[in-house]
């Protein structure tokens, strides 16, 4: 008697399960992928919720859906906003900004620059500083930005190190530091 190697025989079946999903939706019908209860799946003709012909009854009980969202006359409304955050802006101001050629190389040179930031208001405020070089007509050459958190009444000086290209280097007219809200 001959036979057949493993690999041969998974081959077949691969085969023969690749005809059935291909050959069943051109009849008109559909393949259903449902859970044989044994960690597995099996491929039917009816849909999973339908007990196939020879199967036991599923006795596992359904799965009860998740409510609906409600319509938006239900939804509550949305909580105020954080007037900490809104008054961050109002709070800090930029008090000095300065800049320093460091080192660099030939290609380009590095600024490092310096802004106070102080909180004028009784809480903790944050915001985004962003530190700007500008050229000839305010055209900005070049920019980096970085969050500020600043405690009560009190200042924060931010340091930072802007590699520059040295075009951009011959171009430059002056230099600013400026706070938005995050």
């Amino acid at each position: 008697m001959h036979t057949v190697p493993c690999r041969f025989m998974w081959v077949i079946r691969f085969m023969g399960l690749l005809s059935l999903l291909v050959y069943a939706p051109a009849q008109g019908s559909e393949v259903f992928q449902c859970p044989d209860g044994r960690g597995g799946w099996v491929l039917r003709d009816v849909p999973c919720s339908i007990t196939a012909p020879g199967q036991p009854e599923s006795t596992e009980p359904a799965r009860p859906r998740a409510p609906a969202a409600p319509s938006p006359r239900q939804r509550k409304p949305s909580a105020p906003p954080d007037t900490t955050q809104l008054q961050g802006n109002e709070c800090l101001k930029v008090q000095g900004v300065k800049a320093q050629v460091q080192r660099g190389d030939q290609l380009a040179a590095e600024l490092a620059w310096e802004a106070v930031v102080k909180n004028h208001c009784a809480q903790p405020a944050s915001a985004l500083l962003t530190f700007t070089i500008y050229g000839g007509k305010n055209l900005t050459l070049d920019t980096e930005s970085t969050k500020v958190i600043v405690a009560a009444r009190s200042a924060e000086t931010v340091h930072g190190l802007l590699r520059v290209p040295r075009e951009k280097m011959r171009h430059m007219r002056k230099y600013d530091a400026k706070l938005a809200a995050l």
